[in-house]
């Protein structure tokens, strides 16, 4: 599931927005929006904290984090992914550590973090390595510290729905993904204490309605922007369950 060349298919297509487009106002939507909303919430003030993302692609959100004080490192098994991280920073003048790696085997020591988290990584792995994920994950981050995880929630009947189709028309890029109903039965086997799981994104949901309108390409257009323009005028709304199921965990401490 997790293939370098895959990813770095994905990200090269990408590479011109490394130039300065990824970093405008467009690149930050609904579905940007939703993640940083998570943050915001499960991480009130970063500043000074050690954060890791892994899967951390373009790093727009880690950025955000940045910019309010974390201290930042991406994670990425893509080296497109990288120096398109790289270059997001870069632009914006803000400081950070890239390391290319695997969700699978992160090449960080114990405890070396106090939030270590990824949105829409998760999903693309069988279960076996979403235990192996998972503990890695638990394993960098320090006791009493936090592992943020946010997947495609299989309630999210829209995405599912959008995605059946894009699918069946063989339009879905990312390839291999799972929506889950509970991180819960993943956590069990790591072993984790799960603090936390709700949903969230009912406007987010809404974006991947796009897949029905592909042709014409100004059709597509038309829709993202609408969905936009109802996400920022009923903001509120994205707050109800909807797209993203987003699970907190804890390092289960031995006595």
């Amino acid at each position: 599931m997790e293939k370098n060349e895959r990813w770095d298919e994905i990200w090269s297509a990408k590479q011109c927005l490394a130039c300065g487009r990824l970093t405008g106002g467009l690149a930050r939507d609904v579905i940007y929006r939703t993640v940083v909303s998570i943050l915001a919430r499960e991480v009130p003030d970063p500043r000074g904290k050690a954060i890791l993302e892994v899967g951390s692609g373009s790093g727009l959100v880690s950025l955000a984090l940045a910019k309010r004080g974390a201290a930042v490192t991406l994670c990425d098994i893509s080296p497109e992914a990288v120096k398109i991280s790289k270059a997001v920073f870069a632009r914006e003048g803000v400081s950070e550590t890239t390391v290319q790696g695997s969700l699978l085997d992160l090449p960080f020591e114990n405890d070396a973090f106090d939030v270590t988290w990824n949105a829409g990584v998760v999903e693309h792995f069988e279960e076996a390595d979403q235990v192996r994920g998972l503990r890695e994950m638990l394993r960098v981050t320090r006791p009493g510290g936090k592992v943020i995880v946010a997947v495609p929630s299989a309630r999210a009947r829209i995405y599912r729905r959008a995605k059946t189709y894009a699918d069946r028309h063989n339009a879905w890029q990312p390839g291999y993904e799972v929506p889950m109903e509970s991180m819960a039965a993943i956590a069990r086997q790591v072993p984790a204490e799960v603090a936390a799981e709700y949903r969230i994104g009912a406007m987010a949901e809404l974006h991947f309605l796009k897949y029905y309108f592909a042709q014409p390409r100004l059709a597509r257009l038309a829709w993202v922007g609408l969905v936009e323009a109802l996400s920022f005028a009923l903001s509120p709304l994205n707050r109800l369950p909807g797209y993203l199921l987003v699970s907190v965990m804890q390092k289960r401490i031995v006595r």
